[in-house]
């Protein structure tokens, strides 16, 4: 009966410690891997929210064009600076809403939204 309660207790410690997981302090990663789709306008950060339907936005004149993109983990300061935007992409206010602008990308319009 000692032994079975040795094995046992054998057989948890092996098994505690095959599933414990240790990391080396240099095998973590500080960067991220995702970043989110901005657009500075005048100092201010606008976020790629999602693809615009036709119709839900009017668009009233064009504001100006991608300046300089920049690398997809930097938040762009400078205005018409982007970390996503090409540079030459068209920029465009709308009459619904002065905190939106859309963005034409290819065929489709790209709808950027001022962060709060």
């Amino acid at each position: 009966m000692k032994h079975y309660f040795i094995y046992i207790l054998l057989f948890l410690m092996i098994a505690s410690g095959c599933s414990s997981n240790v990391q080396n302090a240099s095998d973590v990663s500080t960067k991220e891997n995702s970043y989110m789709a901005l657009l500075n306008i005048e100092g201010d950060s606008y976020y790629s929210y999602d693809l615009a339907e036709e119709g839900e936005y009017t668009i009233m004149e064009e504001y100006g064009k991608v300046q300089k993109k920049i690398e997809g983990d930097v938040m762009p300061t400078e205005n018409l600076t982007s970390n996503y935007l090409l540079e030459g992409t068209k920029i465009f206010t709308v009459k619904e809403n002065s905190e939106v602008f859309l963005a034409k990308v290819q065929d489709k319009y790209e709808i950027y939204k001022k962060m709060p």
